[in-house]
């Protein structure tokens, strides 16, 4: 599975540019949350100073803390969180190309600054195909600075999905004072925003295992910007990836979404899923870019409802079936 590296989440707009040097800058150096064991404190402080004197070419730095740049924007500040970059460098073994990788970062974070000042945003006609949802965990979200300039809406337990202007080059949320400005119901925007979702393109794989005499039907979809998206209305986008009883579905990034089928016929293939996939979507959550959940949903009838899974001290995973599929499975057929 591949992964493109999208530029950081929340952009920047509407920023006066001029230099400020390092000297002016309170720069902490301590190691993002998550990556503690993934890169070492020498190689963070090489990306953080290499993108520090990016930005400071252009905008007049703050301070730099746990892996996120604020920037001054007239009064206020503004965050450009560095995870995606980080992660890009990671993938890198060379360190020579580390100088190219953030260019081009910063680069497309700069174009997409440049596209949105094309796009008048009061106009709701004008803005709809641009439209699109990106699913965050609530952590980043409250590192990031919250919700209160922003729209959203919960669809998986422990997150958060977006609104979002999906632009050339980069994602930027979309700004709560445009929103007001249209009097649509956040609803509709919801759904303008998935049915451009739905448009993508996925590539789907489908493969059964045999776990303990039984074969169990595994299904992936996959797109770098918007597989996580997509599931959110999997019913219209996907019907053949869901069961009469509805889904398992796990999304550990952007990225990746694992399914497992339900039905009368194969009412506990989801808990042997289940149970041989998730060191696997823990992975993809710790590794894959843009991380969005580490736990199992059961998505029927168009909604996600979180399944409770555990490991005990034997290291056995002990899954429990939500009540309204525990009542699907003990109905007679």
């Amino acid at each position: 599975m591949k992964y493109l590296i999208l530029v950081a989440a929340f952009t920047l707009s509407g920023l006066l540019a001029y230099a400020q040097s390092k000297a002016d800058t309170k720069i902490e150096y301590s190691l993002p949350p998550g990556f503690d064991n993934t890169i070492s404190a020498k190689d963070y402080k090489t990306i953080v100073d290499l993108s520090v004197a990016i930005l400071s070419k252009h905008y007049k730095i703050d301070h730099v803390e746990q892996g996120t740049v604020s920037v001054i924007n007239d009064k206020n500040t503004a965050a450009v969180n560095l995870d995606n970059l980080v992660k890009k460098c990671i993938d890198e073994t060379d360190h020579s190309k580390w100088q190219a990788i953030i260019n081009d970062h910063f680069a497309s974070l700069f174009n997409s600054i440049e596209a949105e000042k094309g796009i008048d945003p009061t106009n709701f006609d004008k803005v709809k195909n641009y439209l699109s949802v990106r699913i965050y965990p609530d952590e980043t979200i409250a590192q990031r600075g919250g919700l209160d300039n922003f729209i959203s809406r919960t669809d998986l337990e422990g997150t958060k999905t977006l609104l979002m202007l999906d632009l050339p080059q980069a994602f930027t949320p979309l700004q709560k004072k445009y929103f007001d400005l249209w009097h649509k119901s956040a609803d509709d925007v919801f759904k303008a925003a998935i049915l451009n979702v739905s448009k993508q393109k996925m590539e789907m794989l489908t493969k059964s295992f045999d776990i303990s005499g039984t074969q169990v039907e595994f299904n992936f979809l996959e797109n770098e910007d918007y597989g996580a998206s997509y599931i959110l209305d999997l019913s219209g986008n996907a019907p053949a990836l869901v069961g009469e009883w509805g889904s398992v579905v796990a999304v550990p990034n952007k990225g990746l979404v694992a399914i497992c089928k339900i039905s009368h016929n194969k009412p506990v293939e989801f808990v042997k899923f289940i149970q041989r996939i998730k060191p696997l979507i823990e992975q993809s959550y710790n590794q894959g870019q843009g991380p969005v959940s580490k736990e199992f949903f059961w998505y029927y009838k168009g909604k996600f409802t979180h399944i409770v899974v555990n490991t005990d001290t034997a290291g056995n995973i002990n899954v429990v079936a939500p009540l309204g599929l525990s009542v699907l499975m003990t109905e007679k057929k």
